[in-house]
């Protein structure tokens, strides 16, 4: 028999259509009320109106904080989304790089979440941009204050370092929408290939609103004790943490699944 639908369910259904794939820890902080995580998995393990697969090891290894099991990813089944009134799934969900992709964005949005549970952000706003948008340059927008400092930061999840891609971004530096853009890549080559690639940028005058990091790096220190870097190698301090005592959250050891 069917579980009665409540309003938490239907919050779990948005944020699912959101991200497409979550894992059960990115779905208790995204519900949370009183800026604490939820337990969930009850609930989830009744909603028979998601779908779950579960991630092996493979070439392609998928960060997240250690787990004891292989972690289950949700997402929205086609009768939930016909409930809901979301768009069918038309992504190739099984995909490890599909998969990697959206989950690396749902950890960056959880550590922005544990930045404000610990104190250091005053506000928090985000909002994840669509797959459907070809034209797309940011994996989402941020909004975030921290004592009397306001930022906007287009987010970047490891991008794809094509023709394309640098015209773009050289767009964003133009409109100034954005106070920061950054840009985090899986790893330390990737980044580098990244700044070399940007040099092209070091004349723009808005050239020191791009920070960088490692997804890797985010996962250990948090955003509060993250050492960015800036397109010319430099280390440099993030204007809302700039001015913060030391982060007390440890993150633990990352694992593949």
């Amino acid at each position: 028999m069917a579980i009665q639908l409540n309003e938490r369910d239907y919050q779990i259904f948005k944020l699912l259509d959101e991200h497409q794939v979550l894992l059960e820890k990115h779905i208790s902080w995204f519900v949370a009320s009183e800026d604490k995580p939820v337990l969930i998995r009850d609930r989830l393990r009744k909603l028979f109106y998601l779908d779950y697969l579960i991630c092996q090891r493979h070439d392609n290894r998928l960060p997240w904080w250690s787990t004891p099991t292989k972690p289950l990813v949700y997402m929205l089944a086609p009768l939930a989304r016909t409930i809901s009134g979301a768009h069918q799934n038309e992504g190739d969900v099984y995909n490890n790089d599909w998969q990697r992709d959206h989950l690396e964005i749902a950890n960056i949005r959880m550590i922005f979440l544990i930045a404000k549970t610990e104190g250091y952000l005053n506000t928090f706003q985000w909002k994840t941009c669509s797959d459907d948008n070809k034209q797309k340059i940011y994996s989402a927008t941020i909004s975030a204050t921290c004592q009397t400092i306001n930022c906007n930061i287009g987010l970047i999840s490891h991008p794809l370092l094509g023709n394309d891609f640098f015209p773009l971004l050289e767009q964003e530096l133009n409109n100034k929408a954005m106070t920061h853009i950054m840009i985090v890549s899986r790893d330390r080559a990737h980044q580098e290939n990244l700044q070399k690639a940007l040099k092209g940028l070091q004349n723009h005058p808005n050239v020191n609103s791009i920070i960088l990091a490692t997804h890797q790096d985010l996962y250990k220190s948090g955003i509060a004790k993250m050492r960015w870097h800036n397109i010319f190698s430099q280390q440099i301090n993030f204007p809302m943490t700039s001015a913060l005592p030391k982060s007390s959250i440890n993150f633990g050891t990352i694992e593949a699944a």
